[in-house]
């Protein structure tokens, strides 16, 4: 018999609840920087852990279970703000409540498929789950060694990396420069520098030394493309050999795992037939069916009423990205590394024009039903893993991420209103890089038969979509493999600015060159370092445009 868990303490809950708030704040504007985020585990129970670690009465794995599972919540949720971008990027911007509706139906539609997803994934299965197995690491680190060292080490990073933010010429106080030019053969014309930016620098860690090297030719690529684009000292902006890249190596890694994805699809069927009864089962059968049948009438009810749509696109949504994709999804990131989240956003896209989605915005919304379903979905699915590796009751798990909902819908849509007031967005012109939501606005325009490519965008199109595909095939094959750039890190690499690619580069160099095989610092204090510098550039940027309305900057 199984000991019984810790109970769950209201400072953990209070915790979760500001954690998940603050990671989707800061995601909300990482992702529309960077095109990636850290989905928020890690960072909550370690901001959790230095919150408490002096206090009399000992933080317990219960505890960092449900931080963490809150603080993933929140932070996968920050994601969204790139269908709110791509709206605006097609001329369909969202208002501020509606933002917040949609950002919670949505949530609601995914937190009830987590129910069928954990049947099916951990109750009946034995995955791997690698993204958990890592959480879980961190926690036995925190709990079990108590290392007193950690919490200091994050607040020194977190001070440092966001005075460097508030302090460089790119809003800030200008009194450090935010990247350094490089005129080397000629190639500060085409935008060669290198960003000292906090995020790409520890964001690097968590990302891998391959996928490092990959932003790093896909930076050197964009240089060869820079004469196509409309202004050369910004080739990032020449969006379609990246989106090619991206897309069809995401389709080439979905059929790659044909096995997977087949295995997903089919299991739907399965579920309730036979097996015994699960002991710790988040719902009874009647509730779960009554939970879902609300979902899908809110769902249902809002799309048609307040988005506008057909019932045939509500339809498509509601099976297809609110049930399938997850599955997909939520089942590829419990057995490999991969992340099929960007290309089924444009899949979902292509699924609500081929409905009936009369606008360039409509389509859009398959991506933003892949963004705010699987933001719950698949995270809280995950979370389940390493809270039954603790013994953490999965109801508690699940009502937790619930209370996270509300607040970080408000939350979101509001820091998307201020970054957008103040650092402006859109497909070709000035603003934030925002690679995931031009890629989407970008595919929404073809979809709608409305984008306006220049001449020499289908080739590059084309040329694109055959180098990812022959990417992944080569990455396939293990013993090239380990001698290959990531094929992520090449892919956002040709959508990001190369002075972005070069400050990931730089960052992987640090991390994984100099201090762990240089000087052997350990893991769990490596993971420190990156957070802080994550969460920082985060602080930094939602705090530069509240400084701007005060007058201070």
């Amino acid at each position: 018999m199984q000991p019984l868990p810790a109970a769950v303490s209201l400072r953990a809950v209070i915790s979760g609840v500001l954690l998940a708030v603050l990671l989707c704040a800061v995601n909300s504007y990482l992702t529309l920087s960077f095109g990636v985020i850290e989905e928020g585990p890690t960072i909550a129970a370690l901001f959790f852990f230095t919150f408490f670690f002096l206090s009399t009465r000992k933080i317990t794995s219960t505890e960092m279970v449900m931080v963490a599972t809150m603080g993933s919540a929140g932070g996968s949720l920050g994601f969204i703000s790139n269908f709110f971008a791509a709206r605006v990027m097609v001329g369909e911007p969202m208002m501020f409540w509606e933002m917040v509706s949609f950002s919670t139906v949505t949530s609601l539609l995914g937190m009830c498929f987590v129910i069928p997803l954990r049947e099916l994934l951990i109750v009946r299965e034995q995955l791997p789950w690698p993204g958990s197995r890592a959480t879980e690491g961190v926690i036995r680190a925190l709990v079990e060694d108590g290392d007193p060292q950690q919490p200091k080490i994050l607040l020194v990073t977190v001070a440092v990396a966001m005075a460097a933010v508030l302090l460089n010429n790119d809003g800030g106080f200008g009194l450090l420069p935010a990247e350094t030019h490089l005129n080397i053969l000629g190639l500060g014309a085409y935008g060669a520098a290198i960003a000292w930016a906090p995020f790409a620098i520890g964001g690097a860690y968590f990302m891998g030394w391959r996928t490092c090297v990959g932003f790093l030719v896909g930076g050197l690529l964009l240089f060869g493309f820079a004469p196509f684009a409309e202004n050369p000292a910004l080739p990032q902006r020449y969006v379609w050999p990246g989106i090619g890249f991206l897309v069809a190596s995401g389709l080439t890694g979905l059929a790659l795992q044909g096995r997977v994805v087949l295995s997903a699809l089919t299991s739907i069927l399965k579920l309730g037939g036979g097996g015994d009864a699960d002991a710790d089962a988040v719902l009874s059968p009647r509730a779960f069916k009554i939970l879902l049948a609300v979902a899908v009438l809110v769902t249902g009810a809002y799309a048609t009423l307040g988005l506008d749509l057909n019932v045939l696109v509500v339809l498509g949504l509601i099976i297809v990205g609110g049930l399938v994709q997850n599955v997909i999804a939520t089942r590829a990131a419990a057995q490999t590394a991969f992340n099929p989240a960007r290309v089924m956003g444009i899949l979902l896209q292509g699924v609500s024009a081929a409905a009936g989605a009369p606008t360039a915005g409509a389509n859009l919304i398959g991506a933003g039903v892949v963004a705010g379903s699987g933001a719950q979905a698949g995270n809280l699915t995950g979370d389940m893993a390493y809270g039954q590796w603790f013994n953490v009751p999965a109801r508690w798990q699940f009502w937790g991420q619930a209370l996270t909902i509300l607040p970080c819908a408000l939350v979101s849509a509001w820091v998307f209103e201020q970054v957008r007031a103040t650092s402006g967005l859109s497909l070709d012109g000035e603003g934030l890089a925002a690679p995931v939501a031009k890629m989407w606005a970008a595919s929404s325009l073809v979809f709608a038969g409305k984008s306006p490519m220049p001449t020499t965008a289908m080739p590059h199109l084309i040329g694109g979509a055959v180098a990812g595909i022959l990417w992944v095939l080569a990455e396939s094959r293990p013993s090239i493999e380990r001698w290959l750039p990531a094929s992520t890190g090449v892919g956002l690499g040709l959508v990001l600015a190369p002075s972005l690619d070069f400050g990931f580069f730089i960052g992987g160099v640090l991390f994984f060159g100099i201090l762990s095989r240089g000087l052997k610092i350990r893991e769990i204090t490596l993971s420190t370092v990156a957070v802080g510098c994550i969460v920082a550039e985060g602080f930094g940027g939602i705090l530069k445009p509240v400084l701007v309305m005060l007058g201070l900057l």
